[in-house]
């Protein structure tokens, strides 16, 4: 079991020792290599994931340009949420930015696992929450803060992400233009 995401559970919830072992026992380790899709555009999505080592992002093509919305490493978790489960075609993408290793569980095993134990649904509860805020966050900020702004605030937030991205992702995702980025960083 995975230390970090165990103590995570446990803070969530009052969760006894075998309602981690039975959430644990449906996940199933994943290997996503660099350049590679955890999800494609119109696949359905059947896995949300846990990520142990790596990094993904969560984008949508627009006019043939990828426009990130959001990055993940280690210890977070990826999935389309509007699409996991629904059998709806995935509006967006999630591609591993580097070699990416996953605990995955499928729609059909967390249903499972909520039968068993419906207290785990505080799980789908608290991560589908902080989903949200994440999305409702990063549009405001878009909304509301000049460029240099944003960039400041990413570096605040995302220590750990801004240098394993590739910058014209990081622009992207700032809504900034990567000419932008680049006087931006030479300012700091």
């Amino acid at each position: 079991m995975n230390d970090i995401l165990v103590n995570e559970i446990k803070s969530i919830g009052n969760f006894s020792k075998e309602d981690i072992e039975l959430f644990f026992s449906f996940l199933e380790e994943s290997f996503i290599a660099k350049g590679d899709h955890f999800l494609s555009e119109g696949q359905i999505s059947h896995y949300v994931a846990y990520i142990t080592s790596g990094l993904t992002m969560h984008y949508e093509v627009h006019d043939g340009v990828e426009i990130p919305r959001a990055f993940r490493i280690e210890n977070q978790w990826i999935g389309a949420l509007k699409n996991f489960g629904n059998r709806e075609p995935a509006d967006s993408a999630i591609k591993a930015l580097e070699d990416t290793w996953l605990l995955r569980i499928s729609a059909t095993n967390l249903q499972k696992a909520f039968q068993l134990q419906p207290k785990l649904i505080a799980l789908k509860d608290h991560y589908t929450e902080l989903s949200f805020i994440k999305n409702m966050q990063h549009g405001s900020d878009l909304a509301m803060l000049n460029a240099k702004q944003r960039y400041y605030k990413f570096m605040r937030e995302s220590p750990d992400v801004i240098n394993r991205v590739p910058q014209y992702y990081i622009a992207a995702y700032l809504g900034i233009k990567p000419q932008s980025l680049s006087r931006l960083r030479k300012e700091k």
